[in-house]
């Protein structure tokens, strides 16, 4: 029983979501689409999560974007859940559904960062989430978007020197709340929860 209703309750979330996208698509001129969302919403921006959008699914991108293509996308804490090959082929997606003057705001654990108690929260098999499956700095991450024809700008990242870099200052482009700048855990003044965030364009 419990699993005919929970079936039931995705299968209608599924539905309640496509139809609020496509709506979202008819309404607006400016397309802003925030992927695996979780709990995040911002005002003029559309949230997806996998249950109606799915990242690895080239059938949800011409489903969505065959005709009108994102303008901005922002896709914080999600691809550390997906394998190298799997990251690869959202790359090529992103690169082939979004419009050629696209800013995509991608933003995942650090690799780089010298807080081992960090390292061992957001690594593979760590403390933190279970389905943490890559772990990315930001030589590795940017090979991948440049791979298939990106352009890059760093904004915050911790180099093999364990010097921290950051110019993140601009939330337009889509708000990182895992970031030196937003993170509550950084109100001293020290950057003890950063991420490794990066605008990918064409």
């Amino acid at each position: 029983m419990k699993i005919f209703l929970f079936y039931i309750y995705n299968t209608f979330q599924r539905f309640l979501g496509i139809a609020r996208f496509k709506l979202y698509l008819r309404k607006n001129d400016v397309i802003k689409v925030i992927f695996g969302s979780g709990n995040t919403s911002l005002k003029g921006w559309f949230s997806t999560e996998k249950v109606f959008f799915d990242l690895l699914n080239i059938n949800d991108y011409l489903k969505f974007f065959l005709h009108k293509k994102p303008d901005l996308v922002l896709i914080e804490h999600v691809l550390e859940h997906f394998d190298l090959n799997e990251v690869r082929l959202v790359a090529k997606y992103l690169f082939d559904f979004t419009n050629s003057e696209c800013n995509i705001r991608i933003a995942v654990p650090d690799g780089f960062h010298p807080d081992s108690e960090y390292i061992n929260y957001v690594k593979p098999n760590g403390s933190g989430p279970a389905e943490h499956k890559i772990l990315f700095n930001y030589k590795s991450i940017s090979k991948i978007f440049t791979d298939v024809g990106f352009k890059n700008e760093f904004l915050e990242y911790w180099d093999e020197e364990g010097n921290f870099h950051s110019t993140y200052a601009d939330d337009d482009k889509g708000i990182i709340f895992r970031s030196f700048k937003n993170d509550l855990r950084n109100l001293d003044g020290k950057p003890h929860y950063t991420s490794l965030i990066i605008d990918f364009f064409k």
